[in-house]
């Protein structure tokens, strides 16, 4: 699996939307509009996030994901990390989104899956 993006959370990322940079989903993606993104998370569950495309402050075109109910039940919170993934199946490609925390074991930080 490809890494495609990867981010530690900020406050407007868990209570808005998640932004992921256009160039980071490669180049399926149009240039403005609504679109929808399935992905599978690290236990398997299937999600589909709806997104928009647009421009933000800096020009830098973005993908603003709506994932309320993802944060909701993860548990999802302010400096945890997403990582998204591109996996080839069979019927085509799939993204995976993994959501890691920092924890402290046996005195060093590991990243565990949420």
């Amino acid at each position: 699996m490809a890494v495609m993006f990867s981010k530690l959370l900020t406050e407007p990322d868990v209570k808005k939307n998640l932004l992921i940079p256009c160039c980071s989903m490669g180049p399926s993606i149009p240039e403005e509009g609504v679109l929808y993104m399935n992905a599978l998370d690290n236990a398997g569950k299937a999600w589909s996030f709806p997104c928009s495309v647009h421009h933000d402050e800096t020009t830098v075109t973005v993908v603003s994901v709506c994932w309320d109910e993802f944060v909701r039940e993860k548990g999802i919170r302010a400096n945890d990390k997403v990582v998204l993934k591109e996996k080839s199946m069979a019927e085509g490609t799939i993204f995976v989104v993994e959501v890691k925390r920092k924890i402290r074991l046996l005195g060093e930080d590991i990243w565990a899956d949420i």
